[in-house]
C-alpha cells in the first residue's frame, strides 16, 4: 500500500495544469521517460524504466502522468534537489466526487529504479 501521510495544511486554489514542457524543463534527465510499476518496498512504490505493456501501473514523466488503474493523475508542478524530485499531482478517481491533490516524491535508487512516495495533501 502506498504511503498516504497527511501533509501540512494546503489550501487548494483553482487548479490549472501547467504546460508539460515548463515542468519538464526543471526535471533532471534521470527522471524523464516511461516507468513501470515493479514492486513495493516498505509501502513505497518502486518503478523500473521502460514502456509499460499495460497502462495501469504506469508513470510517464515525459507526458507528466501517473495511472494506477483506479486513479489517473497529472503532475502540475515540480522541483528537484539532491537527487529527489518533488511534484504535486492532481488525481481523479471515478468513485470520488472531487479530485484529490497529492504530493509526490521520487528518488532515483542505486539500481536505477525510482521510488515513489505519495502523500495526500489537505484540501480545506
Amino acid at each position: 500500500m502506498k504511503k498516504f501521510i497527511a501533509a501540512a495544511l494546503f489550501v487548494a486554489a483553482q487548479w490549472q495544469p501547467a504546460p508539460a514542457q515548463a515542468i519538464l524543463g526543471s526535471i533532471p534527465e534521470e527522471f524523464r521517460g516511461d516507468w513501470c510499476w515493479q514492486e513495493k518496498t516498505n509501502g513505497d512504490e518502486i518503478f523500473r524504466p521502460g514502456a509499460c505493456k499495460l497502462k495501469a501501473g504506469s508513470l510517464s514523466i515525459d507526458r507528466m502522468t501517473l495511472d494506477t488503474g483506479r486513479q489517473s493523475c497529472v503532475f502540475d508542478s515540480g522541483t528537484a534537489s539532491d537527487g529527489t524530485l518533488k511534484m504535486r499531482m492532481h488525481c481523479s478517481d471515478p468513485e470520488e466526487k472531487r479530485p484529490s491533490m497529492y504530493g509526490a516524491q521520487l528518488k532515483v535508487r542505486p539500481d536505477k529504479k525510482i521510488e515513489l512516495i505519495i502523500e495526500l495533501m489537505d484540501q480545506q
